[in-house]
Formats: C-alpha cells, sequence, structure tokens
C-alpha cells in the first residue's frame, strides 16, 4: 500500500486504470434512454420512403393551376381519395386531382399539393364524401407541399457515432428506423453502504449524539445521476463482526463496484478499513486535497472498492471528482475535469492542498464571477446547496487574491 500522498489526478488514474469494464449490452432502443452507443448506427433504408404530402390537402399537376386566383379559380376533377398508410392506386391526368392527407404517398402524375386552405373544400375537409371537383384558389408551385423520398436520411447514411448518449428524440428516431436492438455501454452496478454508530433514519427520534443519515440518500441520487445503478447495503455499525455482515451482503449483490461512507479513517472504531485489509487490499490511503482527505482505494475480496470519507461534503466532493469519472468511463462517456473559468470576487486562504470550494458561478457579460455564500467547513451540507459549482484551488497555492482566475466544476 502506497502511504505517501496521492494528488487527485494520480489517484483518478490508479482508480481508473484498476476498474475494466464488463462487455457490451444488447438492449431495445425504447430502453435506451441515458445509455451510451457501442456501435454506429446507420439508416437501413429512405427516410421518408416515398414522396408524401406535408399537409391536407390535393394532389395535383402544378401547371394545371398556375393562372388560379381568388378571381379566376380553376376546376379539378376529383379521381381518389388517399387518406395515410394507404398507397394510390390511380395517376393523376391533366384536369385531375386526388385528395390527400399529411403523410399519405404522393400518387403518380402529380407534383405539388394544393393545401385545402387553398380550395373551396376548406370548410368540408373532415367530410369522407368527396366532392366531384374542386375550385383551386391559388397557384402552387412544382413540388411545394411534397416530403420528398430521402429528404430525412438517405439509406447507408450515418445516424449516430459510437459514445453517443442517448436522448428521447434519439430513441424516436431509432424506433422511426425499426431497429429492435441497439449495443449499449452497460450501466456500472455499484454497491453503497454507509457506517457508523451515530446515524439513525427519518422518523426515529433525535436523541443526544446521533444524526440523521444523509450520506446514503445523497449518495444514491448522485450516483444514479451519473448513471449508476445503485443497491442500498444498508448503514453498518461502528463494530467489526456487524460491519462485516453488510460486506457479506456485497458478494451476492451483483455489483461491479463497492461504495462506503465513513469508516476508513485510523479511529479505534473505524471498522471498514480493518475489514478491507482483511479481506482484500487496500491500493492507497488518503488523497492531497480538501475536502476529502482520507479516501481509500482497494479491493474487497474481488469486487473493486472505493471508501468514501464520512463528512457529507468530503463525500460529495470525492464522488464527483473519482467516482463519476468511473462511471463515465464505464459508460463509455467524456469526463473533463473542469467546467470552465471564474474570477474570484474575494481573496481565498489555503493550506497548500488541492482544495474545492463550494462556490455560486455567475455568468455577467460573458465573465464567469465566484461568489462564497457560506462556510466552508467539511460537515456543512447546506454549503452544498448554495453551490452550483466547486472552485478548484491547486495544490502548493496557499492564497489568492480578488480578483484572480480558478478553474471550476459544475455541481
Amino acid at each position: 500500500m502506497k502511504t505517501n500522498l496521492l494528488s487527485v489526478s494520480e489517484a483518478r488514474e490508479i482508480i481508473l486504470n484498476a476498474v475494466t469494464p464488463s462487455t457490451p449490452l444488447g438492449i431495445n432502443p425504447k430502453d435506451g434512454l441515458g445509455f451510451v452507443l457501442y456501435e454506429d448506427i446507420f439508416s437501413n433504408f429512405n427516410l421518408p420512403g416515398f414522396d408524401n404530402s406535408s399537409m391536407d390537402g390535393f394532389a395535383v399537376k402544378s401547371e394545371d393551376i398556375l393562372k388560379a386566383s381568388k378571381q379566376s379559380p380553376i376546376s379539378l376533377k376529383i379521381i381518389e381519395d388517399i387518406p395515410a398508410g394507404t398507397f394510390p392506386q390511380k395517376t393523376i391526368q391533366h384536369g385531375q386531382a386526388s385528395r390527400i392527407m399529411t403523410g399519405a404517398p404522393l400518387p403518380q402524375g402529380a407534383n405539388a399539393v394544393v393545401p385545402v386552405e387553398y380550395t373551396n373544400f376548406s370548410n368540408r375537409y373532415s367530410e369522407k364524401e368527396l366532392p366531384d371537383t374542386i375550385l383551386v384558389y391559388k397557384y402552387v408551385h412544382s413540388d411545394d407541399f411534397i416530403r420528398p423520398i430521402g429528404q430525412d436520411l438517405h439509406i447507408g447514411q450515418k445516424i449516430f457515432s459510437k459514445g453517443h448518449f442517448l436522448r428521447p428524440q434519439d430513441i424516436g428516431m431509432l424506433a422511426g428506423l425499426g431497429i429492435e436492438k441497439i449495443f449499449v455501454y452497460p450501466r456500472i452496478r455499484i454497491g453503497l453502504l454507509s457506517s457508523g454508530d451515530e446515524i439513525i433514519q427519518p422518523g426515529e427520534p433525535l436523541t443526544p449524539g446521533k444524526i440523521y443519515d444523509i450520506n446514503t440518500p445523497m449518495l444514491y441520487s448522485l450516483l444514479e445521476q451519473f448513471g449508476a445503478n445503485v443497491t442500498k447495503l444498508g448503514t453498518a455499525k461502528d463494530d467489526y463482526e456487524l460491519a462485516y455482515q453488510h460486506f457479506q451482503k456485497a458478494e451476492n449483490a451483483d455489483i461491479d463496484l463497492l461504495v462506503s461512507s465513513a469508516g476508513v479513517s485510523v479511529g479505534a472504531y473505524d471498522p471498514v478499513r480493518q475489514i478491507i485489509q482483511k479481506h482484500g487490499k487496500i491500493n492507497f490511503w488518503r488523497v492531497n486535497m480538501r475536502p476529502g482527505k482520507p479516501l481509500a482505494f482497494g479491493q474487497y475480496k474481488n469486487i473493486p472498492f472505493i471508501g468514501l470519507p464520512g463528512n457529507p461534503v468530503s463525500s460529495f466532493v470525492t464522488s464527483c471528482l473519482f467516482i463519476k469519472p468511473l462511471i463515465f468511463t464505464w459508460m463509455g462517456k467524456t469526463f473533463s475535469a473542469s467546467s470552465g473559468e471564474a474570477v474570484i470576487t474575494e481573496s481565498i486562504e489555503s493550506d497548500g492542498r488541492e482544495s474545492y470550494m463550494r462556490t455560486v458561478i455567475k455568468n455577467e457579460n460573458g465573465i464567469n464571477s465566484a461568489f462564497f455564500p457560506t462556510h466552508q467547513g467539511s460537515g456543512n451540507i447546506f454549503s452544498l446547496v448554495c453551490a452550483n459549482a466547486l472552485l478548484i484551488i491547486p495544490a502548493g497555492v496557499k492564497s489568492l487574491p480578488k480578483g484572480s482566475k480558478a478553474k471550476f466544476i459544475e455541481i
């Protein structure tokens, strides 16, 4: 086990190199929201697959209505009705038209669609009975109100590249192509364990020395938001044998990663670290950062393990810096170590460790400014509630004057 303090980037690299994603997952596209494609997707046909009407109206030869106007309407004989979902049976000749609905195939011989509003039939278009003739009041050019074959997509056209994050509109696109199976990066399965005799659940009486469980619901929501599937393994007491029972649950939970909060320090009542050392190994413990120094990474039996600090802010910050990139890498997504740069609005003091300060980033006239509305203590979760970013103070920097620039991560 490495005992000297690692930098944030060194610790992150060790974690990412030690956890290998599983094989791609085949799923129905309707279940693909939030997944990342493991393959390129190409169109297997033209879309639309035929010339069709973009309006409710009448399919015509545009040259027949060249001189149509309100004062001099052109009369056309109606020969067919073409609802959407049917295919036209007749060919349009000069002086003829077919009623056509939006999305219906254009009949042979027609080269334009006259919207119903341009005719004397606009008030009766919902009637199923066709008129013998219609009067057209306005000229339309050839190809007007027609969606040509392949206007949206051509056969063989690449639609999505490997690594694409699937959104609702993408699910619709895949459905429109009739694709029944896609291959995606799997979601990582995380077992989440908290520890501490002081932890109680909402609804229980808040007796002296007890606190309500913050970390479990916060981390569960955070890791799910990152894209993981999370299984709660409960809250372990500060007792070796009782805590070990929770770790045994993890062996049967079918998980890819075990995450705990608290219990990894050197305290006499911190059993998590002892369990990992006995039944696995610790690759590193402690990182040169604030908050979040007592971060552990190793293995429990054959399951990769990350031990987060117990303080809520430390637990949140280290999740953003180490578990988020792991989840993103597993899912084929891109992780960025910073979101931008901001001007600090007051001087900052630090102890020389790489620090992550809860801040509010405001953009005014294209310039990001960083404000610090609350106390920066690692146990003060309200500082996270007030913040929308973490301001990064590099290692070795002990002070920054007002007006300095620093990078930040959005949260």
